[in-house]
This record gives structure tokens, C-alpha cells and sequence, in this order.
């Protein structure tokens, strides 16, 4: 969404066609279902529609925190709504002064998106960094040095405490007094399933974290599956809830449900959420997948992290070549990969799904040093100095470092 801004310039070419559906010769019905009896549908235009399964994916609605003044004309949030996001972009082309609550990888993507239309840029993140809860502190200040150089301001460490303005915003007030001029407001918060037509069902469901499901994604209705956002989300390192939200995700649950709708055919359950995500700001690309260091340390884990510097071509005097870093957190009892932090050139939007293979295959650092890599020098990291084999070396010399002591 965040690229409607200015590299797409338009809410239309973010949109997929109805052809992907009705190729397949599905019947595509554009309306609202606002109730149900027995098996029927009923639907806001009086139509009714009956089912003998019944896939909810009802996706999610942007979190707004309670702050003084959040309904004044001129703050939105990031919805998932056509007609929504065509007035933002339409408002947003009037206004000079745009304020972003929220650090994560939607806030930073705005931003970097507003900043290409000559907006001045203000992002304030009340926790102590950027990519609080998805990357650790080298990573978020790394965003945050690229997301200065641009020009945007970056405030973290404080929450707006409220919104000026009459009835529409004119700046923010944050909880240390500083005033910050605003003539718009975007909320990047977070969000919760959205779960209202699955509870006006009957069905289970928790306002924070979904519809509750099992590992097939069937609800407790056994006619009834939820997937995507709305559907509740289980960690794979845990088996606790996960609050993770991602279209990647909603696509595997999407897999799972189809080849299983009628009848078990896929012996295949949905192992958990491992958190893989990727962004670009400016030209560096960030990547992470599996467990932080830091949320390793909250889990009271025993691991060893294991680093690496290079270049993502060799060698690094080629034309287009970009700095790579790489972070790997690994188990110290088991050796097994728990998680990766990458960033650098483009090429980290594929490494960082190779990362997640590795950590839902459980490979240990000994298994990644024995990889046999392909590189090429205006393709890849050198050899001796391929990031993945190099940051494991690294976590293996730390053990054996450990061992000794």
C-alpha cells in the first residue's frame, strides 16, 4: 500500500484484477454479507448464498491508539479500502507538513514514499528505536541514518500525546511538550483481525488475536475455515499466539485450506508463524526472519550470534556493488538457526527467504558452512566471503570460544 504514494502513483495499479478469480471459473459477487442462517449468506443487497464450506477471510483493520483528537479531519490510517485510499492520496497531495505515529515497516515505507513528493517528514516511534519489535537496535538505527539523510525527522523514545487543530489537524503535541506542525496525520499503529462478522457467527474468537482455528485452519465449526489476518496466528518457535500479520502467511494458510476444503488430501498442517519480512529504505533493502536477538534474550534462550560484513559483488569495486549485513542467531545447545537480520542491496529480498528455509528445516551452523553456493561476480558475494557461510563460521569460532572458558 505504502507505494500508491509515489512509485506507483496510483491506488488503481495496486489493485489485482478480477480475472484472477474468475479465470477459474469462480463467481465473483462484489457486496456484504451481514448475516448468516444455517448455511445460507445473507448479503447487504438482499441476495442470499448458500455454502457447504465457508472460508472467512476477513483480513484486519488498522489499530488507533487513544489519543486527544485522533478523529480531526486529516488523520488516517493505513486501510485496506479502495475509496479510502484514494481520498488519503488525494488529501495527502494538498498538504506539506505529514506526521507519522508508528516506526515499523509501514511508517517507514510512508515516509520514504512522502519524502519522494517533497513533503516535509516527521516519523515519532515511542519505543527507543525504528523496527522496534522486528529487528534489533543496529538494524533500526541503521533505518534511521538513511531515513535522516532523506531529510525526515525521526523522533523515537516519545508517543503524541495529542492532536491540535479545530476540527481538522494543524500539528501534534508529543509527551515532552514539543509541538510539531501538521497539516496531515498518518497512523501506522499496528492492527487486529477483524473478526465481527466471525463472532456475529458464533464462532471463537479473541479481539486481539482472531478467529481461533487448529493446525488446518478449520474453526470450531467444521463447515467453517479462517484464514489470513482475521484467523488466529500460533508462533513457531512457541505454539503461543503470534500477532504477526503478513500476506506470505495468508497465502500458505490459503494453500492449506484449498487442497483441504472437502477432505484431508495434503497431509500437511500449518507449522506456525516464523515472521519473515522484508523492506527497502532509500536504496538499502532490510530483511529478517525468525527470532531477533533481542526476543531470543526476552525467551531466556541460550544462543550465540553469529555476524558477517561484505559485499553483495565481487569484487566490491564493481559498479553497483552495496554493503551487506548479516546477523544470525543461533541456538548454543542445539547449533540450530533461530533467526536472520540482514541488509543491503536488493539481493537480501531472496536472502532472507533462504534464511527462513533454513530455520523451518532446522539446519545448525555446521550445516550452512557445509553449503555448496553458486556465485557469480556480478551476482553474488564472493566465495570466501559468502555472508551466510561466513556469519556461521563466526557463531561456530564463539562456541568453541565458549566451550574454553
Amino acid at each position: 500500500i505504502p507505494y500508491i504514494i509515489h512509485s506507483l502513483n496510483s491506488v488503481e495499479e495496486n489493485i489485482l484484477p478480477d480475472e484472477l478469480v474468475t479465470k477459474t471459473g469462480a463467481d465473483l459477487i462484489i457486496d456484504e454479507v451481514i448475516e448468516k442462517e444455517g448455511k445460507t449468506l445473507k448479503l447487504k443487497s438482499g441476495k442470499e448464498v448458500g455454502y457447504d464450506k465457508l472460508v472467512i477471510a476477513t483480513g484486519s483493520v488498522p489499530l488507533l491508539p487513544p489519543i486527544q483528537g485522533i478523529t480531526k479531519e486529516g488523520i488516517f490510517s493505513v486501510k485496506k479500502d479502495y475509496e479510502y485510499l484514494s481520498h488519503m492520496r488525494k488529501y495527502a497531495e494538498k498538504c506539506q507538513d505529514i506526521v507519522i505515529i508508528g516506526g515499523g515497516y509501514i511508517g517507514v515505507e510512508m515516509a520514504d514514499e512522502f519524502i519522494k513528493n517533497g513533503k516535509k517528514v516527521t516519523i515519532i516511534e515511542m519505543l527507543d528505536r525504528l523496527l522496534p519489535t522486528t529487528m534489533d537496535r543496529e538494524f533500526g538505527n541503521k533505518a534511521q541514518e538513511i531515513l535522516e539523510s532523506q531529510g525526515i525527522e525521526v523522533i523515537v523514545g516519545h508517543r503524541v500525546n495529542a492532536i491540535q487543530g479545530d476540527k481538522k489537524v494543524t500539528g501534534v503535541v508529543l509527551d515532552n511538550e514539543k509541538e510539531i506542525k501538521a497539516d496531515m496525520v498518518l497512523v501506522s499503529a499496528g492492527a487486529r483481525p477483524n473478526v465481527t462478522l466471525a463472532s456475529g457467527f458464533g464462532l471463537a474468537v479473541h479481539p486481539r488475536n482472531g478467529i481461533w482455528v487448529n493446525e488446518y485452519l478449520r474453526t470450531f465449526d467444521k463447515d467453517i475455515f479462517a484464514i489470513g489476518d482475521c484467523a488466529a496466528k500460533y508462533d513457531f518457535f512457541t505454539g503461543n499466539f503470534s500477532n504477526i500479520m503478513l500476506a506470505s502467511t495468508a497465502m500458505a494458510e490459503g494453500r492449506l485450506v484449498g487442497s483441504n476444503l472437502f477432505e484431508i488430501k495434503v497431509m500437511r498442517k500449518f507449522i506456525g508463524v516464523l515472521g519473515s519480512f522484508s523492506t527497502k529504505i532509500g536504496n538499502t533493502a532490510f530483511g529478517t526472519s525468525g527470532l531477533t536477538e533481542e526476543k531470543a534474550k526476552e525467551m531466556n534462550m541460550d544462543y550465540i550470534v553469529g555476524t558477517a560484513t561484505t559485499t553483495d559483488r565481487h569484487p566490491g569495486k564493481l559498479p553497483g556493488a552495496s554493503k551487506l549485513f548479516l546477523k544470525l542467531t543461533f541456538s548454543r545447545y542445539s547449533h540450530t538457526l533461530l533467526g536472520a537480520q540482514i541488509y543491503g542491496g536488493d539481493s537480501v529480498g531472496e536472502m532472507v527467504n533462504m534464511f527462513s528455509v533454513m530455520i523451518l528445516n532446522k539446519m545448525t551452523d555446521m550445516d550452512i558452512d557445509n553449503l555448496q553456493i553458486g556465485t557469480h561476480p556480478l551476482l553474488s558475494a564472493s566465495p570466501i566471503a559468502y555472508p551466510a557461510i561466513n556469519a556461521s563460521v563466526d557463531a561456530i569460532k564463539k562456541w568453541y570460544e565458549y566451550r574454553k572458558k
